[in-house]
């Protein structure tokens, strides 16, 4: 099913999809989830999902694809 997310709104879903590849990714990575990187890294999952990326899979690749952006994610 085609989701279109809205810019400014996202429910309950929209964040449970963004929550659990932040999870991912901070697990992963041993990440702190409250520091700057950490913070950095929610920016950058909100920002994709908002441009419409948002399979929960295609989510968690296209935000490791910008892992660069990360000083600590050394995945």
């Amino acid at each position: 099913m085609l989701r279109v997310p809205q810019s400014q709104f996202l429910g309950p879903e929209d964040l449970a999809i963004c929550q659990r590849v932040f999870d991912r990714i901070c697990a992963d990575a041993n990440l702190d989830r409250k520091s700057v990187d950490g913070q950095v890294l929610a920016l950058t999952v909100l920002a994709f999902f908002q441009r419409g990326v948002t399979d929960h899979d295609e989510l968690l690749a296209a935000v490791l694809g910008r892992r660069e952006d990360f000083t600590k994610l050394g995945i």
